[in-house]
């Protein structure tokens, strides 16, 4: 069990409230919320943990410590093989995606692409490392315990209402626009996988994404430089595939980031298709001749999509 007694805290600025004065009720409950998530974010990073799991929910944390009954699947199912040995006997942890994987390759004799398909796509397998950082998240304190998708959400519903219900122009409600803006950029720079900003408020989203991407960038170049410095190729070709690994992840969620949040467009086309007719050549636009008055109007109602 690890435990951080310098990790660096968060404090936003609460109001003075009357005997029956309930108008900041909602806000302090809102700074209360944030405070306490915020300080579990802090302790986990200066532990060293990855602080914030976005995509990983209490399902996958049954996924990866809850065994079910050995009755349950068939000894042939995949869920079966990564809870329980070959004879029957339980294994100490469920098998990764890649060790599934590797004895899907070994044990049937597929090739490596289609076993890693079926750990990912037919089993309830996790990732190695989403997989490791559940169960050590389960044996974390809870003071420093790292924040998995509803937890994230939480913090981040918490800040959007901080800056809701700070409209004012007081000293305090100004300060605490401050913090929350600083908090987003915060957050969006601790994670090193790319997450669309979860904020409602749009100072909020824009602080959070232009931090997010910068980092991502920034971890980029450090990739880069790390590949390129001959220190790391004395210490070893494990050390050089390292920064390329995170090179290459890194430029992974930069692809995803940029990638457009909806299907594009549908682009139609008017392609001419050729072919033999009552001994003559023809051409056919759209299943109609060219030269027909259809075809005309048909190239003029696509010519706006593409």
């Amino acid at each position: 069990m690890r435990w951080v007694s310098h990790a660096p805290r968060i404090r936003f600025v609460y109001f003075p409230m009357a005997d029956g004065d309930d108008r900041w009720t909602t806000c302090h409950q809102h700074l209360v919320i944030a405070e306490v998530l915020l300080d579990r974010v802090l302790a986990a990073h200066t532990a060293g943990l990855r602080s914030m799991v976005p995509a990983l929910d209490h399902a996958a944390e049954a996924r990866a410590l809850v065994r079910p009954p050995r009755g349950l699947f068939h000894a042939a199912t995949l869920e079966y093989r990564r809870w329980y040995h070959a004879d029957g006997t339980t294994r100490a942890q469920p098998l990764t995606q890649e060790a599934l994987a590797m004895q899907l390759a070994v044990a049937d004799g597929l090739s490596m692409e289609e076993a890693r398909h079926r750990a990912a796509r037919r089993s309830h397998a996790l990732p190695a490392a989403d997989q490791a950082w559940l169960i050590d998240r389960r044996n974390t304190s809870l003071q420093q315990r790292p924040l998995n998708q509803t937890e994230f959400h939480t913090l981040v519903n918490a800040i959007d209402g901080v800056w809701q219900s700070c409209a004012g122009t007081s000293h305090g409600e100004r300060a605490n626009r401050q913090i929350a803006l600083r908090v987003a950029a915060m957050l969006g720079n601790l994670l090193d996988e790319y997450v669309a900003s979860p904020f409602k408020v749009d100072a909020l989203a824009q602080a959070f994404t232009e931090r997010h991407l910068g980092h991502l960038r920034q971890t980029i170049e450090n990739s880069r430089q790390a590949e390129s410095t001959s220190g790391v190729l004395l210490t070893g070709p494990k050390a050089w595939f390292a920064a390329k690994s995170a090179r290459m992840r890194a430029e992974h969620q930069i692809g995803l980031a940029m990638s457009p949040t909806a299907f594009p467009a549908l682009q139609l086309t008017v392609r001419p298709v050729i072919a033999v007719v009552g001994g003559r050549l023809r051409t056919f636009v759209h299943g109609w001749r060219r030269g027909d008055s259809s075809v005309t109007q048909l190239a003029t109602d696509f010519s706006a999509f593409g």
